[in-house]
């Protein structure tokens, strides 16, 4: 009897030991880490995290200790990964199903090691949504080459910012802090919450080919258009008549909202054209949304107060001031195979009269060949041709036969005047592309629903507004620009507050009335993105 008690004794003394010996959640953490910090493969529940930098800098100022262990903390990280659906990602980027499948785990068995991974893949979750916020999940510049504005610095001190976040229990507050701090942001994810209830709710109606339909036409059809733009908003429920069949001036007027949001000729008549985007898919419409909240998050953290924005597959210029639109122009931009560039400059100052160079591409590929048929080319269009130490040449003493694209030692310029390809004035912000806003002798392709026509620069319509915006109170009015005109003389005018201006690519937008603008996506870029924007995220195995 005495020997029994003496190995129950021990028995039970080694069950204590072994269970004194056993890590703490806190230990298990500190190990995970501080093995995978050597390989850069800090892992949890059998994965390789996505951050192998913050994470462990946060877990070794905090002790090690859990992060997770205040329930409003817990709350609000839940909250804001299922809210990644609003900002058009994917909440299942995020660990969400594995997070889920753990914690169900801990609950039923309160295991130090499930501890840890849960709490270990929380905080890689909220590290890995933050970064997409503000940088974006999709990387453009490796998808498409043309893309070369920087991306948004990520802070040196994220495990700090996190920390604070933790202690003062305001995860959601940090959080919104760091999305895109502009209203077109805030209104994109206003129309896509909109545009997917519209969705849930059956979407909007299919408009049936027929006859075209305007002011005064009977038509069934109407019936239809009419709970159409209803829906979209460009048709007001409270003044509309549903059954209407004939084409009166409300639904002109909506057809014309319509037209405006959609950057068609806004005529109030549904043609071809028109009646190809009214079919447009809403389940289209919600993706180009979210294509477009992506391209948000790759730039418009932090803007100035003041800059100018060209929107290429717009069409159109802006320079938006305090958030408000302080001017407005139709442009033209890059060809198919001529793509304006994207990118951020400073427009720095302004040119009267100016001159153009032409590329060696444009003067090899296009102004050879005709000088090789007609000699005297250049004199009729105001050019002339240097050598490389810039002295005039004689073209007639020039054998253009035997000059081709890769033996071209020459620089061909017009010179200024009415006929000059930049016309009367251009816009510089230094950059590698030679890519500026000018003036164009061809007025009348303004008028065109597309316009894009250029060799990549971005010809201005309404140059003179834009010119006396930026000059201001100067001293300069259409008198004095007339002056310079007539002289003849290139002048350079410096502005004395440079402007950012950004050259980007936006086939959807928003104003502050949450009224939604879509583009053609004129380059093709938008398929590219949302493949990626789709991506699961594939977390590596740990082995």
């Amino acid at each position: 009897m005495k020997i029994r008690f003496i190995y129950l004794t021990a028995f039970v003394l080694f069950v204590g030991f072994a269970q004194a010996q056993k890590p703490s959640v806190n230990e298990i953490i500190k190990q995970k880490i501080v093995t995978g910090l050597e390989t850069k493969t800090v892992a949890a529940d059998g994965i390789i995290l996505y951050s192998q930098n913050v994470l462990p800098a946060y877990y070794e100022s905090n002790g090690y200790a859990l992060a997770w262990d205040n329930q409003k903390n817990y709350s609000e990280l839940v909250a804001n990964l299922l809210d990644s659906f609003n900002e058009g990602l994917n909440p299942n980027d995020y660990h969400l199903e594995r997070l889920k499948k753990l914690a169900k785990e801990v609950k039923s068995n309160n295991n130090p090691e499930k501890t840890a991974d849960l709490d270990l893949l929380m905080t890689d979750a909220i590290l890995l949504y933050a970064k997409h916020l503000m940088t974006g999940k999709v990387d453009q510049s490796k998808i498409r080459e043309g893309w070369e504005v920087p991306p948004n610095k990520l802070p040196e001190n994220a495990e700090e910012l996190l920390k604070n976040a933790l202690n003062n229990k305001n995860l959601i507050e940090s959080v919104n802090a760091i999305k895109p701090d502009n209203f077109m942001y805030f209104h994109l994810r206003n129309g896509l919450k909109n545009y997917r209830e519209i969705a849930a709710n059956g979407g909007w109606p299919t408009i049936p080919p027929g006859q075209v339909l305007k002011l005064d036409v009977e038509d069934a059809r109407v019936i239809v258009l009419r709970k159409y733009l209803i829906i979209n908003g460009d048709l007001s429920s409270s003044t509309a008549v549903e059954n209407e069949s004939i084409f009166d001036k409300d639904v002109e007027n909506a057809v014309k909202q319509f037209q405006f949001r959609h950057n068609l000729n806004q005529d109030g008549v549904i043609g071809k054209s028109t009646l190809q985007v009214l079919n447009v898919p809403i389940e289209q419409r919600i993706n180009e949304l979210r294509i477009n909240m992506e391209r948000a998050r790759w730039v418009i953290h932090h803007l100035s107060k003041d800059f100018m924005v060209v929107n290429i597959a717009g069409y159109n210029v802006r320079r938006v001031t305090n958030d408000e639109t302080a001017f407005y122009s139709r442009v033209i931009v890059g060809k198919h195979y001529h793509e304006t560039p994207i990118f951020k400059g400073t427009l720095r100052y302004i040119e009267i009269n100016p001159t153009w160079t032409l590329p060696y591409s444009i003067a090899t590929k296009e102004t050879l060949p005709k000088l090789r048929k007609d000699p005297a080319y250049l004199a009729k269009h105001n050019m002339i041709i240097m050598d490389k130490s810039g002295k005039e040449l004689d073209p007639s003493t020039i054998d253009f036969g035997k000059l081709s694209k890769g033996h071209f030692p020459y620089t061909v310029r017009q010179k200024a005047g009415p006929h000059n390809a930049l016309g009367q004035v251009k816009f510089i912000f230094p950059n590698q592309h030679a890519v500026y806003l000018h003036d164009t002798p061809a007025r009348g392709l303004f008028e065109r629903e597309e316009r894009d026509f250029s060799h990549g620069c971005i010809r201005l319509d309404q140059k003179w507004e834009l010119f006396l915006n930026l000059v201001g109170d100067d001293g300069w009015d259409m008198a004095r620009i007339n002056e310079v005109l007539n002289s003849g003389v290139t002048t350079r005018v410096n502005l004395k507050k440079p402007i950012e201006i950004l050259l980007l690519y936006w086939t959807a937008g928003a104003d502050k009335q949450d009224k939604l603008y879509f583009n053609k996506d004129v380059y093709d870029r938008d398929l590219k993105v949302l493949t990626e924007l789709d991506k699961a995220i594939v977390f590596k195995e740990k082995r």
